[in-house]
């Protein structure tokens, strides 16, 4: 991964170099293609260094450092980031008190901003597209449940999605939901996919323990 990032860089300034000194000097059809290939490069080196991160951290996941954390407060923390989104997000229904789980906060993050950019991706062109957040006790876990009302997870994938690189889309490294499930692994946690009137996903996670933080 590192060898590989090493050049984008430059690649990427350079076209911006390119666009910046020669567009004055060219009009008409060629300052449009001057202006599409110079574009063309940057937006496909960005893609390749997105590409090359998600490598890293697929393969550099460190192991959690547990904790005691609410769950709830960590969700309207990183749904305070998609007030813009231009899907409607809800948590329903509204969640009511659950016990704090056993879970390192910034990973946790990263597996709701995966699954949350799984849904929204899902909905690409769904009309009245929406994601609704269930958090629940369930046992002596907690669940949280992500559900969209897109098309769902096609059969070929549904059995195969945790594994890197599986994917449907365009774009993209099909290591998301990989990503995903190292991390609840890694915490001792389960995480499922389903269909059920569009893509469903949930993850359980351990509680944390009445007198304290169980051990690792």
């Amino acid at each position: 991964a590192h060898e590989i990032k090493n050049p984008l860089t430059p690649i990427q300034l350079s076209a911006e170099r390119l666009q910046l000194k020669l567009s004055g000097q060219l009009t008409g059809a060629s300052r449009e293609l001057l202006d599409r290939a110079t574009q063309t490069i940057v937006n496909q080196v960005e893609a390749m260094k997105n590409m090359v991160n998600d490598f890293r951290d697929y393969a550099r996941t460190p192991l959690p450092q547990l904790a005691a954390i609410d769950l709830g407060a960590l969700l309207d923390e990183v749904l305070g980031l998609y007030e813009e989104s231009p899907v409607a997000i809800a948590v329903v229904p509204a969640p009511t008190l659950v016990p704090p789980v056993l879970a390192d906060a910034n990973q946790m993050r990263q597996v709701l901003h995966n699954v949350l950019t799984n849904a929204q991706d899902a909905l690409a062109g769904v009309d009245a597209a929406q994601i609704s957040i269930t958090l629940a006790q369930d046992a002596g876990r907690v669940r949280l449940t992500v559900r969209d009302n897109g098309p769902g997870f096609p059969p070929q994938i549904l059995s195969r999605a945790f594994e890197p690189y599986v994917t449907t889309k365009s774009k993209g490294t099909g290591l998301g939901l990989a990503i995903v499930k190292k991390i609840v692994d890694d915490h001792g946690g389960e995480v499922r996919l389903a269909n059920d009137h569009g893509g469903d996903v949930s993850v359980w996670l351990p509680m944390a323990t009445q007198g304290g933080v169980k051990g690792v």
